[in-house]
């Protein structure tokens, strides 16, 4: 396909993506939320968006305004601007320990003069304009008129549902009873984005036994180890809960799309490996209160689950229906027998192939016949649209839902559309020397552990997919 071509074939795409939007939402009655006004969850409208036509359709559209960007924009412009894309990540940090979206919540539609903003929390007026300059240039704020922000959609997503008064009075309460997202936020732009800078030298160095985050820390713990020194405890306290926040990236019903939970029978053990808080399966628990949940992490962890479980499914733990357990999933035998099933949830990627393979092998020891692997993971695709070079690809047994390539002519991953997944993908390197598979490499690792590949669940409008397995 040549050039001009190829940009007809996108502007196409984004032609037929605000087509299929505007036609569904009008089917439905209802106008797509405005960037200027706050994020709703209850907005029916932003409901809509999750819908499988209208999510797909974004995804088409973001990808396609990417590529066309990249194609027509002068390349020492795009790698320049690239290059310090890390500027946001550091603005954003900067607005959410200064509790902006909060401020600017409570000043309204018309905004508040960043002298007032800064005056909160007695830092430079100046420079905190340049900030939110920077981050409404990019409409994670408003500048209603010069030097006065407002929130948009976007910037709303930092409200951390508290007053400012409340936040600047008890600043290590801040995440308390919040979804988890902005504390996601700020561990991404603070432990991640600092980790983040050490990956060249730490792989310009491989002899050394120092990750990234070891480098930028100064600590020669792992990132756990480190996060459990009483000395970071408010890091520690934030980590949970944006743990639990990555559960808000998706749809609230990602857990149920991959698995027949409703098919185990009443009084079924389904154990939740390196839990953290234990929220995927506390909303396994809410829908299908007759599984038992064994929820399994590091001894500090499974104090706060105990905490999150109380508030949150008081009633599962009254009836003796969740457990928690300290447990080392790679270097300890899995000491349930009886499981029906072993969730892991987003940590797979957490570890290298040796250690997970470590981890598989024991939960392969400790398996029934009839128990099933149930790994809910980023799935990574190659960009290009080439076969795999994996020798067994066209054997591997893949039933479930496929995921299918991007139309051309997009990147078969869908660019920048995509991105995210490949974001985490550095992050958890940079952060414990973990990685992001294909389905190629879950099939692998499961093999040398034991482990047959059985289904494949691409969940539609997200990076999220299921890997189902059961005992060779």
């Amino acid at each position: 396909m040549d050039a001009f071509a190829t940009l007809r074939a996108l502007s196409d795409l984004i032609a037929d993506a605000v087509t299929t939007v505007e036609r569904t939402y009008k089917d439905a009655g209802l106008k797509p939320p405005s960037l200027e006004a706050p994020f709703d969850r209850d907005d029916p409208a932003e409901a809509l968006r999750r819908d499988p036509v209208v999510a797909g359709a974004i995804q088409n559209l973001v990808a396609a305004a990417g590529q066309i960007t990249a194609a027509l924009r002068d390349p020492v412009q795009s790698i320049v601007t690239n290059s310090q894309a890390f500027q946001i990540s550091s603005c954003l940090q900067a607005a959410t320990q200064l509790h902006v979206a909060e401020i600017l919540k409570e000043a309204g539609p018309k905004g508040l003069h960043v002298k007032h903003i800064a005056a909160r929390s007695k830092v430079d007026p100046s420079l905190l304009a340049r900030i939110m300059r920077l981050l409404a240039t990019h409409h994670i704020f408003r500048e209603v008129t010069t030097d006065v922000f407002a929130n948009t959609r976007i910037s709303s997503i930092l409200d951390k549902g508290k007053t400012a008064d409340e936040l600047y009075a008890n600043p290590h309460e801040r995440f308390n009873g919040t979804d988890g997202l902005t504390a996601l936020v700020e561990f991404l732009t603070d432990d991640c984005f600092k980790s983040s800078a050490y990956m060249t030298d730490a792989m310009l160095d491989p002899s050394g036994p120092a990750t990234p985050h070891m480098l930028a820390f100064r600590t020669d713990e792992d990132m756990y180890k480190w996060l459990e020194n009483p000395n970071n405890e408010s890091k520690f306290h934030r980590f949970g809960i944006a743990m639990q926040g990555t559960n808000v990236e998706e749809p609230e019903d990602t857990i149920f799309r991959g698995f027949p939970w409703d098919e185990l029978p009443a009084g079924s053990v389904v154990v939740d490996v390196a839990g953290g808080l234990g929220a995927s399966t506390l909303f396994i628990a809410k829908k299908f209160p007759t599984l038992k949940i064994v929820n399994q992490d590091r001894g500090p962890v499974i104090e706060q689950s105990k905490a999150y479980w109380r508030e949150f499914l008081p009633s599962h733990v009254d009836d003796g229906m969740v457990e928690f357990q300290v447990h080392d999933i790679v270097l300890e035998p899995q000491p349930v027998k009886n499981a029906s099933a072993f969730l892991l949830r987003n940590i797979v990627h957490n570890l290298s192939d040796p250690d997970l393979v470590a981890m598989l092998t024991h939960l392969r020891a400790a398996a029934l016949p009839t128990t099933r692997l149930v790994i809910l993971e980023y799935i990574a695709v190659s960009a290009s649209r080439g076969a795999s070079p994996h020798p067994y690809a066209r054997h591997i047994p893949v039933l479930g839902a496929r995921r299918t390539n991007a139309p051309e002519p997009l990147l078969a991953n869908y660019g920048v559309a995509g991105a995210p997944l490949y974001y985490y993908d550095l992050t958890v390197h940079n952060l414990l020397s973990g990685t992001s598979r294909t389905v190629e490499g879950f099939f692998d690792v499961l093999r040398r552990s034991g482990w047959n590949l059985l289904e494949v669940y691409h969940c539609p409008g997200t990076v999220t997919g299921f890997v189902i397995a059961d005992p060779l």
